[in-house]
């Protein structure tokens, strides 16, 4: 009789120690919270624009808070969070799930900026009635109006945001190099509308020092190399309107500040 309940006591003592063994096993293998491609828990973000995660790890059942004003977070489904800047700063959201784990993003949102150098200054006449020496002292004319030099450029901040149509935001113009001694104005972004829908171009009109320039922002085509491997683009400024009384014979006069490099931040 004793033999017989120690063999039970014994199976009893090795299902309770299986079973305990199982869900230690189960437990550990649950992942920490945290957002999938997020790294060192903080996201930047741009002022105007969405963005958002998906949750991963914890066990599945997820909530959040976050108290700053910047931002407007939403659960959009059951493991992914949106968020949607309403302005530029600092801010943290904490994610938990319901046995009590946490993780903390933190959220810097800023504006948009785009910094362009010009690499090239380049003036195009088309007049088949003008003579040559017209041509060229046009050109020379034209050339001496454009607002910056070779190494010069221009810092663009979006601060309504990028939006498709159009927006505005604070323009800086660096005349002789780029990041010193800029000019600072306002600009207006607007992406011109076909009516079958296509963007075929987009227009900086920039206000500084009393005056407005308005720019196109188009490819530039090499007079002489020619590669389709890759595509240079430019600020064009259209200067018929200037220019044709004095030189009524042109048909085309535009100026060309080629682009040589273009980074966001």
């Amino acid at each position: 009789m004793n033999r017989k309940i120690n063999s039970i006591l014994c199976s009893l003592l090795i299902l309770f120690s299986t079973f305990g063994w199982t869900s230690c096993d189960k437990s550990s293998n649950i992942e920490p919270l945290s957002l999938h491609q997020i790294e060192n828990n903080t996201i930047k973000l741009y002022y105007g624009s969405k963005g958002g995660a998906t949750i991963i790890g914890g066990d599945g059942i997820y909530s959040f808070s976050c108290k700053s004003s910047l931002l407007k977070v939403e659960m959009t489904q059951s493991n992914y969070i949106s968020f949607e800047p309403l302005g530029v700063g600092n801010a943290t959201i904490t994610i938990k799930d319901s046995s009590g784990d946490s993780y903390i993003l933190n959220v810097t949102v800023t504006y948009k900026s785009e910094n362009i150098i010009i690499s090239k200054l380049d003036a195009t006449v088309v007049g088949n009635n003008m003579t040559a020496d017209n041509q060229k002292e046009l050109k020379e004319k034209m050339l001496a109006t454009i607002p910056v030099k070779v190494g010069g450029g221009y810092k663009f901040v979006y601060t309504e945001g990028e939006k498709l149509d159009e927006t505005k935001g604070i323009v800086f113009i660096y005349p002789d190099k780029y990041g010193y001694n800029g000019i600072e104005g306002t600009f207006k972004r607007v992406m011109v509308k076909h009516a079958d829908g296509s963007y075929p171009y987009i227009t900086f009109t920039l206000h500084y020092n009393d005056v407005n320039r308005t720019f196109i922002f188009m490819e530039y085509q090499e007079p002489i190399v020619k590669s389709s491997q890759y595509r240079t683009f430019q600020f064009a400024e259209d200067l018929k309107e200037q220019y044709k009384t004095a030189y009524p014979n042109i048909e085309q006069v535009y100026t060309s500040q080629v682009i040589g490099s273009l980074t966001v931040e």
